[in-house]
């Protein structure tokens, strides 16, 4: 009994999971994450410490009620993801998707893109899952493309 208590501390350690704090300031941007209704998380690039997820995540549309609206609020899940980034001209930003399907596998992608975010603009992140295949698409807040480039899952 005596080792159960250190060894539940270091599990908890282990499974420990970043989670983004956005920046605020003049020198930012804000980011939408949405999907084509698949559950998945967002995640931005802070340089040195690796990707980090928003601290909500992308929801399948409810399918009606307050009561599910709460529920994901309580679980801290939203058809839309809005957070800031720090403008930048390698700006990082992705999603990870990680499901069971009904077979008991997983169906698992992750996708990141990089772009120049410039401060004081805000842009939409569309993240699609279709067919085994995941894609982020990027575009200004009026809908009009950003200029970006599907990039390794790395963070600098």
């Amino acid at each position: 009994m005596k080792y159960l208590a250190p060894a539940c501390v270091i599990l908890l350690a282990g499974c420990q999971h970043l989670s983004y704090h956005p920046p605020s300031g003049d020198n930012t941007a804000e980011l939408t994450f949405t999907s084509n209704n698949t559950a998945a998380q967002p995640v931005v690039c802070v340089p040195g410490e690796g990707f980090e997820s928003t601290e909500y995540a992308l929801a399948q549309q409810p399918l009606g009620g307050d009561a599910l609206n709460d529920l994901l609020e309580t679980m801290k899940k939203s058809p839309e993801v809005t957070t800031t980034i720090a403008a930048s001209s390698q700006s990082r930003i992705g999603v990870s998707y990680n499901q069971r399907k009904a077979n008991g596998q997983r169906d698992r992608c992750k996708v990141a893109v990089q772009f120049e975010s410039q401060a004081g603009q805000a842009y939409t992140a569309h993240f699609i899952y279709d067919n085994d295949q995941c894609g982020l698409s990027l575009s200004h807040a009026d809908g009009s493309p950003v200029d970006a480039v599907r990039t390794d899952w790395q963070c600098p």
